[in-house]
Formats: C-alpha cells, structure tokens, sequence
C-alpha cells in the first residue's frame, strides 16, 4: 500500500533516502523530476527547461521536465506537494499562480504557504497586455474605452482562472470599468495560439511567453502590468503610463519549491546550484530574449517574501471577488 503524506511525515527524516544522501553529500545521487504545472511551450516551461539543462550539467544528474497543466497550477502544485520531501522531485512555477490559485478555488485545500517549501525565487519576468493587430488601440487608456464602446464584453485571454493576469483583468474591471470577459487556458501557449488566430483579441501574459510576437508586430505590447518598465523591453510602459493612474500588480517570480519539510541542506544546494545555473551563457541568452530578470537571494529570504505576498493577495482576492466561496 502507498505511504501517505502524514505517513512520511511521522518517519525520522534520516530515514528518507534524498535526507541521508543530502547528509552523507552523496545528494543528488539519481535524476530529480522537475514539475512544471503548466502546458508545455508556456513561460515557465520555457524558462524551466534551459535551467534544468544547466541544472544536468552542474548536478551531474538528469533533471528531467514534467508538465502537470491545469488548475492555473494547483494540479502540478498538490502532485509535489503530496512526495516526500527527498528532493528528487521539485516544482518550477510562478509565485503568483502558486498563491492565487490557491485562494481563488478555496475548495482546493492547499496552502502553498504551509504545504510547500520555499527554495529559491530565480527570476522575474514581466506581465504584458498585449492585442491583435486588428485592434485600433495604442494604449490602456484607449483599450478601456474601446471595452466600453463595445456591444459586448470583450474577451481576453489569459494563462488560468485564478493566474495574477486573470487578477489584473478584475482588478482593471474594478478599477476602471472596462467591460472585459476572461477566457482562461491552461497556459500561455494555448492562449496564445488563439490570440495569435484572432479568435480573441487581447491577452495578459508572460512577457517570456509573447516578446517574439511582440517584435514581429504579429501583436502589440499596451502596457506591462508592474509599476516598473521591463529592463530588456524598456519601450513598453507601465498601465499606469498608458492611462490608467496608480495602477499597478505585484511582480511575477519564476520560482523552485519542494514538498513540505525539505531538509535544509537540500534546499541550500539546490538554491546554489540554481544560483551558478542563472549566470550561465546559455541562461543568461535566455534571459535576455524573454525578458527575464534574474533575482538571486537566500531560501529564508524567500520564505519570509512568500508570507507577505500570500496575505497581500488574500486582501487583493477579497476586493475583487475572485474567490470561488
């Protein structure tokens, strides 16, 4: 019969092969599977793959990709979640899916806070409302207006039901009174496709997962949803610059987690190894080309920032009524 969560959890920690090796420095002694809890081609996936070749390279060990899509992330999320904490088995995803998801399907009974450990915040990478070519607006403000001109709401597509870009789309609903209706995927790869087809006119997602588009002039960059311009695309302005005042969302990190109880010396190494991994030619290429801003700093640092910008999203989910009860 499988051991349960609570079964593991009762077992002296010496007794789980990934702590005895992380004490013995054999730690990582086989692969380490990867989870990513969006589709393929999305901006995570696509940030985690180039880092788990670096993280292969440096480990000596394979890391290997998992996509486990949907629920805006809680699926891949609840699967780490529930592993032992050995650390042969990590999760790569965005800080802001991690927390909202779990807020907005309140069923869910997941608490990244309590159910996750914090390893490492690698990297932000910028939100981008972008639209179709077909669109005759320029900026926020005139997308606002264009919303409110409309027979109907308008759609726009976004990354997940419970994703900081379905935040941004009430917040501007709220806010604003544009006349905007989510469409959620399950990633940014598939919303992308559509928006690309002109099936749905305006999207909020990852910079990382659109800047190609963006350059070929197959979509056009409004604004980035932060309070601050994205350092590799310094062209796009804040919402708050392109008409909607004082509006602005907290940044996206691309972060590592493991289950809850993940030995510290594991943590430590793999915070190093993503760490030297983010200096890395190949990462730093990647980086650049996506829009990708690497934030080296230590687990407990990350820790501490997880419990402040979970209680700020439980305030932002309440004004907005994105909660599902």
């Amino acid at each position: 019969m499988p051991l349960s969560r609570r079964s593991f959890a009762q077992w002296p920690l010496a007794l789980l092969p990934g702590v005895a090796a992380a004490q013995d420095g054999k730690y990582p002694d086989k692969p380490i599977r990867l989870v990513v809890p969006f589709a393929a081609g999305g901006g995570v996936d696509n940030f985690a793959r180039p880092l788990a070749r670096q993280l292969s390279e440096q480990l000596k060990q394979q890391v290997v990709i998992d996509n486990r899509a949907g629920a805006s992330g809680l699926i891949g999320a609840q699967l780490v979640a529930g592993l032992p904490p050995d650390g042969y088995t990590l999760l790569a995803s965005t800080d802001t899916s991690m927390y909202l998801s779990s807020l907005v399907v309140k069923t869910s009974g997941f608490d990244p806070v309590q159910n996750l450990t914090p390893i490492i915040s690698a990297a932000i990478t910028p939100t981008v409302v972008v639209v179709h070519p077909s669109v005759p607006v320029k900026t926020m403000k005139e997308l606002v207006e264009y919303t409110k001109e409309s027979r109907e709401p308008v759609p726009y597509v976004t990354a997940g039901v419970g994703s900081l870009h379905h935040l941004t789309g009430e917040s501007l609903v709220h806010g604003s009174g544009a006349r905007l209706l989510h469409v959620g995927y399950k990633g940014g790869n598939p919303a992308l496709t559509d928006l690309l087809g002109g099936q749905v006119k305006v999207g909020i997602l990852i910079l990382s997962v659109i800047a190609p588009h963006i350059q070929s002039g197959k979509l056009r960059a409004i604004a980035v949803i932060e309070n601050h311009r994205s350092k590799n695309y310094p062209d796009v302005p804040t919402i708050a610059e392109s008409g909607i005042p004082n509006f602005a969302m907290p940044d996206t990190s691309i972060a590592l987690w493991g289950p809850a109880g993940l030995p510290t010396p594991i943590v430590d190494r793999v915070n190093a190894e993503v760490q030297k991994a983010m200096t890395a030619p190949d990462m730093v290429q990647v980086m650049q080309k996506s829009g990708y801003e690497a934030t080296p700093g230590t687990a407990s640092a990350f820790a501490a920032q997880a419990v402040k910008s979970y209680a700020a999203y439980k305030r932002m989910v309440r004004q907005t009524g994105l909660a599902d009860g």
